[in-house]
């Protein structure tokens, strides 16, 4: 398939998909959006693919959602900003693949970029890469599961703070809270991020999905509901030939 916003390449079993536009900033357009949702698919139901890599390519991860596309203007998909469905639903379905996902923070990301990432398994970034959460000052809500995720990853007080107040956060500092995973040298980000991938890729796919399915949901109904996810799967694995 062929991605006017995207690079996508594959070493081994890990797909790399990489935020790819003309100025190296790599704005979230809704058609970005679409091809997003078109490339994860891909990786998803393709069985060559075990792990899967978003980064951007150039000089930033990506610069957040584009200004004309946040002043209304329709794209090049003839959709407006929110009505694709990248924003619309597909935060759930990416959270829940059943492959190792990482988000490689390659520099700058702001918005948008930052809040998708979080529905990835995994986050590494390069050292001072800011990360800006700029959603108060532009008026707008956060999305695709942001004030979910983040509390859970960072602490409520941690999450208000930076949604509300810093806005902007430094990769070194994001390293602290746990917002990311690990810092990486530039020329090592992206072999890192394979690396992992392919540690997960070395274990029956199966197993990673449910590990990660029950992951997922392990703050729905306490120890109890967490055990009988666990011995659910458990017997669902041991029931497959």
């Amino acid at each position: 398939m062929t991605y006017n916003t995207l690079a996508i390449s594959q070493t081994g079993a890990v797909r790399l998909i990489e935020m790819a536009t003309d100025d190296g900033l790599n704005f979230y357009t809704p058609e970005m959006g679409e091809d997003l949702v078109a490339a994860f698919r891909d990786a998803r139901d393709d069985d060559s693919v075990r792990g899967i890599v978003l980064t951007g390519r150039g000089r930033a991860f990506s610069g957040g959602a584009h200004r004309r596309a946040l002043s209304g203007e329709t794209g090049a998909a003839g959709l407006r900003i929110g009505e694709e469905h990248f924003i619309k639903g597909f935060a759930q379905e990416l959270a829940a693949l059943p492959k190792l996902t990482i988000a490689a923070f390659n520099g700058a990301a702001a918005g948008i970029a930052v809040t998708m990432s979080l529905n990835c398994d995994l986050r590494l970034a390069v050292p001072d890469a800011p990360l800006k959460l700029n959603f108060a000052e532009l008026g707008i809500m956060p999305g695709l599961g942001a004030t979910w995720h983040l509390p859970r990853l960072i602490g409520m007080s941690a999450a208000k703070r930076l949604l509300l107040c810093d806005r902007t956060i430094q990769s070194d500092e994001a390293l602290k809270l746990s917002l990311v995973d690990e810092l990486c040298a530039p020329s090592d980000l992206i072999q890192r991020a394979i690396a992992l991938c392919e540690q997960a890729a070395a274990c029956k796919p199966e197993i990673v999905a449910a590990i990660k399915t029950c992951l997922n949901e392990s703050d729905e109904g306490g120890l109890t509901a967490a055990l009988a996810r666990e011995a659910a799967a458990a017997a669902k694995l041991r029931a497959k030939p």
